[in-house]
């Protein structure tokens, strides 16, 4: 109701008053299309399907997909991104391109408001003053009842309906049928469609011819107020351009600057809210660019929009922008507002509650329907399927007021076969962390056995094999490793040799890739029965050099989780954990 209350008021207006201070030669003229041919859409108060959820012109709110949910295994690895870096990410990328949107030629912002301002037809710039306010108590048309207010009513606070719409209904044959008829209530017929098409216009011809004789009085009057308020030097300059046809001005209008005041980014559930204040100057072009230029047309507008995470492939995540919406607060002629701002005496656009209502609604409709015009995070992640020792397939992604956390389900190239890592609950990032990456316990456990059962020698008429093997990290953070080894000799039982190795490593992660460096510091081998300790070392011993080199190479082709391209590890060191789980962190 309140767009459609915008609209009656506005239209109030136009019909008593932007159009009475230029007298109408044929009011019968009054326009019914953009000039060209091209109506302008008003379509008002129908909802456009906007980008936008947070629309206050009532568009439909867009339901967003779910997290990023890839595999149902249960997780082996995470990456944790703060949204500290988040929020840095986005403050350092969307203004700039929240300002290329609004410039943006597709949406037309520019082109938008010189249509608008040509359905005035043949009123002047001075016809944008609002008369009431600067009219006070200067009688003449008697503007407070012509818009339906009392005489003792405070002009500044809301009228209610029936009062707002009384003028008009005294203008227009059949009083609030009349109305209807004119802005097309009802039906299947939108409302705001009557005005641009002119349907019902000439009914108010009779009305407006018989108030013709006040019509330069206001006028008058009007320029008289304002010149009083302007310094002596720019009385006749100014003066000249508030006169100015707004038909000469259509399509001479173009964006000049665009402005991001402020931005603020939430990070919620499952989504990041963007909210930015945009101040955008329009100017003008060609011969009447400097006219234009210096009336400084001024909006205070809002853009907002709502960023969820997408995963275009099953190894990576990235940023999805959605429900981008444009609402248009307030257009101003900033030589005005300069003028006002010395002089305690409001000066504001007639038509300043119409106006944003179709810029918001035009613009949107606009970028909805633009390949051009889309704001893009492209180089937030660098998205490659990875191959080596472990593949990573996103299980879920997700954001929360912590920061983004991506889950992912984890198979060990073994071989020529592929092996599923068993997942388990992994511990949580640190409090400090601004980027981590969590690797289960699970991953070094299985690439330990592979290399057990990969590794056996042959020595002096003795096989070995490792038929056990256990692992841990002591307190030192240095890896333990225990196996047991089965020796035979011609097939038969010969002895059974216990080994345990202690391995440092002081691995980093750099960029997704490891940086591996592991050593073995000791090895100590057990044989039994006694009897057999002299030989069965021998060969314990050639055994570990074979699971040493093996696991060292093994080890050197992990491959890490990438997470986000733009925001990788550097130079951080892996730890162990308790849990035996290995964690990084930046």
């Amino acid at each position: 109701m309140w767009a459609l209350w915008a609209l009656v008021i506005a239209l109030s207006i136009q019909a008593g008053t932007l159009d009475l201070v230029e007298t109408p030669p044929v009011v019968s003229s009054l326009p019914v299309a953009v000039p060209n041919g091209s109506p302008l859409p008003l379509s008002l108060p129908t909802a456009p399907h906007h980008k936008s959820s947070s629309s206050s012109q009532g568009s439909p709110i867009k339901k967003h997909p779910a997290a990023s949910k890839g595999g149902k295994c249960a997780p082996a690895a995470r990456y944790f991104l703060s949204s500290g870096k988040l929020h840095d990410y986005l403050m350092n990328n969307l203004p700039t391109q929240i300002e290329d949107i609004v410039k943006c030629d597709d949406v037309g912002m520019a082109g938008v408001l010189g249509t608008l301002l040509a359905t005035l037809d043949s009123a002047d710039l001075l016809s944008l003053l609002d008369p009431s306010s600067l009219l006070k108590g200067a009688g003449g048309l008697g503007l407070d009842g012509l818009l339906g207010k009392e005489g003792n009513e405070d002009s500044s606070k809301p009228s209610s309906g029936s009062k707002a719409t009384g003028g008009l209904n005294k203008l227009l044959p059949g009083g609030g049928a009349g109305l209807d008829s004119l802005l097309n209530l009802g039906g299947d017929k939108g409302s705001g469609k009557g005005l641009l098409k002119g349907e019902g216009l000439s009914s108010i011809k009779k009305p407006l011819n018989d108030m013709v004789e006040n019509v330069d009085n206001i006028k008058d009057s009007v320029e008289t107020k304002v010149k009083e308020i302007l310094p002596s030097e720019i009385k006749d300059p100014v003066s000249d351009l508030l006169k100015i046809n707004l038909k000469e001005l259509l399509l001479e209008f173009q964006v000049d600057e665009v402005t991001v005041d402020s931005t603020d980014i939430t990070m919620a559930a499952d989504e990041i809210q963007v909210h930015s204040t945009v101040t955008a100057t329009i100017g003008g072009k060609g011969v009447l660019g400097p006219v234009i230029s210096a009336l400084k047309f001024e909006s205070d507008m809002e853009v907002t929009m709502k960023i969820a995470i997408s995963s275009n492939n099953t190894q990576c995540v990235n940023l999805d922008i959605q429900d981008t919406h444009i609402q248009v607060n307030e257009m101003k002629i900033q030589l005005i507002e300069t003028v006002t701002g010395t002089v305690p005496l409001p000066m504001s656009l007639p038509l300043n509650d119409l106006i944003p209502i179709v810029l918001s609604a035009e613009m949107n409709e606009n970028l909805e329907k633009s390949n051009s015009c889309a704001i893009v995070l492209g180089d937030f992640n660098d998205c490659k399927n990875a191959t080596g020792l472990f593949k990573y397939q996103v299980q879920s992604a997700r954001i929360s007021p912590k920061g983004l956390a991506i889950l992912y389900c984890v198979e060990a190239n073994l071989g020529k076969k592929s092996v599923p890592v068993p997942g388990r609950r992994l511990p949580p990032d640190p409090k400090d962390a601004t980027i981590s990456v969590t690797m289960s316990s699970s991953m070094l456990k299985i690439l330990i056995i592979y290399v057990a059962k990969q590794s056996s020698v042959k020595m002096n008429g003795l096989d070995a094999n490792i038929t056990k093997i256990a692992y841990a990290f002591q307190k030192d953070k240095q890896l333990r490793i225990s196996y047991e080894a089965a020796i035979t000799k011609d097939s038969e039982d010969f002895a059974t040799g216990k080994t345990q190795l202690i391995i440092s490593h002081g691995s980093k992660i750099t960029k997704a890739k490891l940086e591996p460096n592991i050593k073995l510091i000791s090895s100590d081998h057990r044989v039994e029965p006694p009897e057999a300790e002299e030989e069965g070392k021998l060969v314990l011993s050639e055994l570990a050099k074979a699971f040493w080199s093996s696991l060292n190479d093994m080890y050197k082709q992990m491959t890490i989780p990438e997470g986000v391209s733009s925001f990788a590890l550097m130079n951080a060191n892996i730890r162990p954990l308790k849990s035996s789980d290995l964690q990084a962190t930046n």
